[in-house]
């Protein structure tokens, strides 16, 4: 036995020894079959108490910038501050991923942002703090988020295998979705008793908890192309691959519809909460944790089912349900309506983002892997602020519900026309 599988650590996309007479697996083994993995249960630990911080602090975050400004189109540009250097980073940071140590990417990055999270504590406990700190910041927390979101994708199937992929891709994502729920309900009451500084440096602390559990992770490097190329000549290498695969360059533009438009309404809970709902701070960590329990449920149901054959379909149909529910909740007055349209649609985007996911990278060769998430992560995250800035200049003139009912109407328009135009991403 070598001493890789002594530790539990196994070579990156090692399958397990199967047996022909292998017991049927109980539907709990199956929605946490990640979890086998020593190395993902590490990770997945680890992340699991430092998002409710990254939850809190976001809570935190858009309704300090709310109160400070009065304005629904800062709150929309904050969150386009922290997003944009996906478009300066991104590309790079999948080089980075093919040639480096992912957990040392990953240790060096949940490091800083600990640093930048204290740093907003302290400015708001000595009530210095002002709309352009914030800004600063969350623009440096954007540019280290730019770098570790390809690694973060990329790791996965180092950690688990392409076998157990979805299966990861959907626990990991539950754990976001499950800290969506408990961050925002304890922002919400923390707002009111350590104020905003408080949350910053709760979040500060949480990332103690990833960065131990990436300490005692081990990973076996994948194999990776001559290094004399140059990061330029690498970055091209990854757009050719791309461009040239058909149903990759399809999900990618699937996912930037739905980061453009489908996520559209999320910058903007704190002007729902506050103008079209009068829900207030509490109200509106109900709301985040509504999205959270409906996309939690999604996940733990695409985890349980992670090894089906129709992925693609059901991608399709998420993205349906998804487009339906936007424009059902831009009609929506009633605050109690409003939490189960939100329920449904935290359910149906985990899906179809949990899926464009793990196609994406099912169907990306190993040693390319991490530029194409890279790439992912562009269209992804990239698109993200571009959809805020808009989003919150169309609810500054026409109130947030009208950017809803363009999300929705947009996604699906461009659900039709990948039907029309690619039918062969229903048979993934």
């Amino acid at each position: 036995m070598t001493e890789s599988e002594r530790s539990g650590d196994c070579h990156p996309m090692a399958e397990p020894p199967r047996n022909q007479t292998q017991p049927a697996e109980s539907p709990l083994s199956r929605t946490f079959a990640a979890l086998r993995h020593r190395g993902f249960r590490l990770y997945w630990s680890g992340n699991t108490v430092s998002l409710i911080g990254v939850w809190m602090q976001n809570i935190a975050r858009a309704w300090l910038v709310l109160q400070l400004t009065n304005s629904p189109f800062m709150v929309g540009f904050e969150t386009a501050v922290s997003r944009l250097p996906i478009w300066l980073f991104s590309l790079p940071a999948g080089v980075l991923a093919d040639r480096y140590s992912k957990r040392n990417l990953l240790l060096i990055g949940q490091s800083l942002q600990a640093v930048l999270a204290l740093a907003l504590a302290v400015l708001a406990f000595t009530g210095v703090i002002n709309i352009y700190h914030i800004l600063i910041i969350s623009g440096l927390t954007g540019c280290i988020i730019a770098v570790n979101a390809p690694v973060r994708h990329s790791i996965l199937p180092e950690l688990v295998g392409k076998k157990d992929l979805l299966n990861a891709v959907a626990l990991n994502a539950a754990v976001w979705n499950g800290a969506r729920i408990i961050g925002p309900s304890i922002a919400g009451v923390a707002l009111g008793v350590i104020g905003a500084g408080g949350c910053f440096a709760i979040n500060s602390a949480s990332f103690l908890t990833v960065i131990i559990a990436l300490a005692f992770i081990h990973i076996k490097p994948v194999s990776t192309e001559p290094e004399k190329e140059s990061v330029w000549q690498r970055i091209v290498t990854g757009l050719r691959f791309v461009k040239a695969h058909k149903d990759i360059r399809v999900l990618m533009v699937m996912a930037a519809v739905f980061s453009s438009f489908g996520i559209v309404y999320l910058p903007l809970m704190p002007v729902f909460a506050k103008d079209v709902f009068n829900a207030g701070p509490k109200g509106y960590g109900i709301m985040m944790a509504a999205v959270g329990v409906g996309a939690l449920t999604g996940l733990l149901v695409l985890a349980t089912i992670s090894k089906t054959r129709h992925k693609g379909l059901i991608l399709v149909f998420g993205t349906l349900v998804l487009s339906v529910l936007l424009i059902a909740f831009s009609l929506v007055r009633n605050f109690t309506i409003g939490i189960a349209v939100m329920v449904g649609m935290g359910f149906s985007q985990s899906i179809t983002a949990s899926l464009t996911n793990t196609l994406i990278q099912t169907l990306a060769p190993d040693h390319i892997r991490g530029r194409v998430m890279s790439i992912f992560t562009l269209c992804f995250l990239g698109m993200f602020p571009l959809g805020s800035l808009l989003g919150g200049a169309i609810a500054q003139k026409f109130g947030a519900p009208a950017s809803t009912l363009l999300g929705g109407c947009a996604i699906l328009i461009s659900l039709v026309l990948v039907n029309l135009l690619r039918s062969q991403i229903r048979r993934l």
